[in-house]
Parts: structure tokens; C-alpha cells; sequence
């Protein structure tokens, strides 16, 4: 306890890849910050700490050694600082990575540790195997259990899937909801015109994005089209090399990490081609502004809160018939976007009513 408050510890491990961090700090700027107070344990310093400090400016954040390079370490550092801190909660947000860092909270003897789990993983997945040796030991040290979807509940945790508490990755979602007046604003603010194919995400060997850009050029090749990338990542250069190679290089926009609201709001289809998912928030986002949905058959249905998105198999001549269709807009979604759970401003109380349940089921409260 700090005062009055209850000590929260989140482990969020990489926070300048984005969607762990967002999802958390969704929920941190509507979560009851009277009762509890939220530390956060990084691998390095980034933006995401001044956005922790816009909150609240008691919150602290640590840094420790990636798990990925030097699990020891990273496991001795973090013990260190559950041991000069009074936490009653260590709530863990790395997947199979939680099994170092749960470790830590049950050797410094934190009551509740929550396992959660944001993603799942199949055999197309980077560090398949690495990945597959952790997943038993995921939850081994947690006493409860959460996941972002019942798939990658089921897919982290197995037979002990229907333990674990859903828990959304709610948006901010009045910021994207659209009734199509400002997609001529967003669309002109932003230098486009004729159809808007986008994708936001990490450019990483996950997305697939080669199947897009090929299926984009076979799509565009009369057509003024244009694909928009908002993100970054690894795989950068090669979506560059084969836009060239394409002579789509003039039709494709890739756009640095920013807020993606103006290019939902701007878009006319959404595109996740994803080789797996744990949910694809992304794709929640784009419904929420009303825009139609191509999602590869890797993508859980459980995305598809609206019943309108379009799921395709790994074949880019039907992704390329699918853009060429008319664009379609969906501006009536608001509703069914809060009852799915997904509207934070609705739910953000379920995280810290969860933490009062859990420290109850503890005898801490």
C-alpha cells in the first residue's frame, strides 16, 4: 500500500511495439486511481513513459533486462525491485515471456500475479519453438489467469483456458467513431483521393504484408488506389523493395508510427493479413469508424464484432477481387462496439474491480 492506495506492478516488457502498451495505457487513463496505483516495468526507456506520467505523475517506471537476451538477469533485476516496493500486484502482460517474471513475483512473495496473455501462436509463428517451451510454464507461478480473447486464452493456456478472466483490449472508442461526415476531411487533411486500402500494425514477418502489397498491385494496376501502412518495422525496406519491383512504389504510402484515427477515418477498406493472431485490435479499431474489414482466416472470428468482415484465405488473387470491389462503410457500429466489451470508457472498471476480487480470494483485503 501507498497511503490509501493499492500498489500495482505491470510488467509490459517492450513498450515501443505498441499494442500491449496501448491496450494498457487504454485502460490506465480510465482505471480508479484513488484506490490503486500502477508502476510500470519496461526494457528501456521510450515514449510510452511520458504518457505513464500524464496519468499520473507518482507512477514510476523500471527498467530490466529483455527476458529474450539474459533471462537470469532480467529475473534478479526484477526481484529487486518487488523487494523495495510494497506490491500487492504483479500483473504481467508478456504471454509465455510471464513465466520469468511471475517467477520473480512469487519468490518476493507478491500475493496476486496475473498472467496475461495478449496474443497467440501457431506453427507460422516467429520463435515457434522458443515460444512452445515457455507456453506450459506461462502460468505456472500466476494465481489468476486473463486473456484478451477465449482463442488465445485456449491457445496459451489449454486445459486451463476456462479459467481465465476476458478481458478486452478496449479503445477509447468515442475518439474513433465516425458517422462519415469528416471522411472528406480526414481524406483531404491527409492528401488522398480515389480508394484507400489500409493497414495499421507493426511491418514484422506476423502481418504478411507482401501478400497485401501483392495483392494491392494486382488490385490497383488501372485503378486510382492508394495503400496506406501506418507503422514501422523490420520488414520496412522489403515492402519498399517489392512496391518497386511491383511499380506500385508511387500508389503506396508508408507512414510513420502516429495516431491512426484520421486514416481509419479516411479509409475505405481495412486490411489484416495476418499469418496469426491473438485478437487484431487493429481490426476493432477500423469497425469502430465504420470501415469494411479483409481479415486472413488466421484472424480469430471472435474480431468480428460488427458481422461484417470478410475473412480470406492466403490467396492473393481473392484479396486482389476483394479490393477491387466498391467501397462499403458501416457508420452504425457504436453500439454494437460497446456491448462487445471493446468501449473503454465502459469497461475500464472491470480491470481494478478484477484486482479487488483477486486480493479478496488472496485475504489481502
Amino acid at each position: 500500500m501507498q497511503g490509501n492506495r493499492t500498489n500495482v506492478l505491470q510488467i509490459v516488457g517492450n513498450a515501443r511495439l505498441g499494442g500491449v502498451a496501448s491496450c494498457l495505457l487504454n485502460y490506465y487513463r480510465h482505471a480508479d486511481l484513488t484506490n490503486f496505483k500502477f508502476d510500470f516495468v519496461t526494457y528501456a526507456p521510450s515514449p510510452f513513459d511520458e504518457k505513464v506520467k500524464e496519468v499520473d505523475k507518482e507512477a514510476r517506471i523500471f527498467y530490466i533486462s529483455p527476458f529474450q537476451k539474459n533471462f537470469l538477469k532480467g529475473i534478479f533485476e526484477l526481484e529487486k525491485i518487488c523487494d523495495r516496493n510494497d506490491y500487492s500486484v504483479m500483473h504481467s502482460h508478456l504471454t509465455t515471456l510471464s513465466a520469468f517474471s511471475l517467477t520473480a513475483a512469487a519468490h518476493t512473495g507478491i500475493p496476486v500475479r496475473i498472467c496475461h496473455v495478449h496474443s497467440a501462436f501457431n506453427k507460422n509463428s516467429e520463435h515457434y519453438l522458443a515460444k512452445s517451451f515457455l507456453r506450459p510454464f506461462a502460468a505456472e507461478h500466476a494465481t489468476h489467469l486473463m486473456a484478451c480473447s477465449k482463442h488465445a486464452a485456449e491457445n496459451i493456456f489449454g486445459k486451463r483456458a476456462a479459467e481465465a478472466f476476458i478481458l478486452p483490449d478496449a479503445i477509447e472508442a468515442e475518439r474513433f467513431y465516425s458517422n462519415g461526415a469528416d471522411y472528406a476531411e480526414s481524406r483531404k487533411m491527409l492528401g488522398l483521393s480515389g480508394k484507400v486500402v489500409l493497414f495499421v500494425g507493426r511491418f514484422v514477418y506476423q502481418k504478411n504484408l507482401p501478400l497485401l502489397v501483392r495483392a494491392f498491385a494486382a488490385a490497383a494496376k488501372d485503378d486510382d488506389m492508394t495503400l496506406a501502412l501506418v507503422g514501422d518495422g523490420e520488414e520496412r525496406h522489403e515492402i519498399l523493395k517489392l512496391a518497386d519491383e511491383l511499380g506500385i512504389k508511387n500508389k503506396v504510402r508508408l507512414v510513420p508510427p502516429s495516431d491512426p484515427v484520421p486514416w481509419y477515418k479516411a479509409a475505405d477498406v481495412f486490411c489484416l493479413p495476418s499469418r496469426y493472431e491473438g485478437l487484431g485490435m487493429a481490426a476493432i479499431e477500423a469497425q469502430t469508424a465504420g470501415v469494411k474489414c479483409l481479415l486472413s482466416q488466421a484472424v480469430p472470428r471472435e474480431t468480428d464484432v460488427t458481422g461484417r468482415c470478410v475473412f480470406l484465405p492466403d490467396d492473393e488473387k481473392m484479396w486482389a477481387e476483394e479490393l477491387k470491389k466498391p467501397a462499403e462503410h458501416f457508420y452504425d457500429c457504436g453500439e454494437l462496439i460497446r456491448m462487445s466489451g471493446y468501449d473503454v470508457a465502459h469497461e475500464a472498471h472491470r480491470l481494478t474491480d478484477f484486482y479487488r476480487e483477486a486480493l479478496k480470494m488472496r485475504g489481502c483485503r
